[in-house]
């Protein structure tokens, strides 16, 4: 039997982590994202903190890709840990996880994940954004923004697709339309459909 494997990428604010969670429970089976973090940068022999800094939402991908090759060996090791930990849970049975290049990761392995992306309205976004840190509604479109930007550059390099781009999932869904609980009732469903085909 096919394992069930769902993984969600997100825009930034659109509730995409509070999906999986709710897809997770509905299914019976485990949500994984920043205990991923922890697994990779013990198996890199990183601190949390420094895998952390690294993290594909992380304030400095930018800058510090700009430095090169030392960054770019760093970079590597913790997708590399990242990438042995998605595996490594894959492999263990079902499960939702978040981010982290996780369908590119298991397609290039073999494996038939359900890839989801979420997004959302950009006033849905900012007012989840504002409320979760304190931000007026401006200042948290603007790290929407920002944040969306580091997500796109992490993926679009580690990914053989592009991210938010439709070819890169088997279904993209507006939150801002469905919610939490809609969505997390199509994706359960979009993934029993697959499993019937």
């Amino acid at each position: 039997m096919e394992r069930t494997i769902i993984c969600i990428s997100r825009q930034y604010g659109s509730g995409g982590r509070e999906i999986g969670e709710a897809v997770a429970k509905k299914l019976g089976i485990p949500c994984y994202d920043k205990c991923l973090i922890q697994k990779a940068a013990q198996e890199a022999g990183l601190s949390e903190t420094a895998v952390a800094e690294y993290d594909e939402k992380g304030e400095d991908f930018g800058i510090a890709a700009a430095l090169g090759e030392a960054f770019y060996s760093e970079e590597a090791r913790v997708f590399e840990a990242e990438r042995r930990a998605i595996l490594e849970l894959a492999e263990k049975g079902d499960c939702v996880i978040i981010g982290r290049c996780a369908s590119a990761i298991l397609r290039a392995a073999g494996y038939r994940p359900l890839s989801v992306f979420i997004y959302a309205d950009s006033a849905d976004r900012a007012k989840r954004i504002a409320e979760r840190n304190n931000l007026d509604e401006k200042r948290a479109l603007h790290k929407a923004q920002k944040v969306d930007r580091m997500r796109k550059h992490h993926f679009d390099f580690y990914a053989d697709t592009l991210w938010g781009e439709p070819e890169s999932y088997d279904l993209m869904l507006s939150s801002s339309e469905y919610g939490v609980s809609g969505a997390a009732s199509v994706i359960a469903s979009a993934k029993e459909a697959m499993q019937h085909e």
